[in-house]
């Protein structure tokens, strides 16, 4: 009886771990938020604008992408993102105005430390074996072993 109980007691603290926001952390650790403003013109007729950032997307993930306008009339969006160039094109920019763009990206916060990004990189797989093997463990520990 007491196998069963300890087998269920590690099938708990795997839902646990589970819950537990660790590869968001782990994110959150290696990645900076950057601002980075622009004085954009358009044109008569011109609704969007590309803009070169000044580094890297982290991973080059456009999901994370914000943008804000000082012009009300505006409501960027980015179309187009290409990593070698860093160029950004935005649409949504009202015709024939001046206005500051401001976007928000990632960026990675460890550019100095190869080691440590690869450890962290390497952490997401290792916590998902570890939340995979202590189920199994306490499915081992329910038929396997003798109490």
């Amino acid at each position: 009886m007491a196998r069963i109980f300890y087998a269920f007691l590690i099938i708990v603290v795997a839902v646990i771990l589970w819950m537990l926001p660790f590869t968001e952390a782990i994110y959150d650790f290696r990645t900076d938020v950057r601002e980075d403003n622009f004085t954009v013109i358009t044109g008569v007729g011109v609704t969007n604008s590309t803009v070169q950032l000044f580094t890297d997307i982290y991973d080059d993930d456009i999901s994370m992408i914000d943008l804000s306008s000082n012009d009300g009339d505006d409501t960027p969006t980015y179309s187009s993102y290409n990593s070698t160039t860093r160029n950004l094109v935005v649409t949504g920019l009202s015709a024939n105005t001046t206005r500051t763009l401001s976007v928000w990206y990632d960026i990675d916060a460890l550019t100095e430390s190869g080691a440590v990004g690869n450890l962290l990189d390497m952490l997401d797989l290792f916590w998902l074996l570890v939340i995979i093997g202590f189920p199994a463990a306490g499915l081992v520990a329910i038929f396997v072993m003798k109490a």
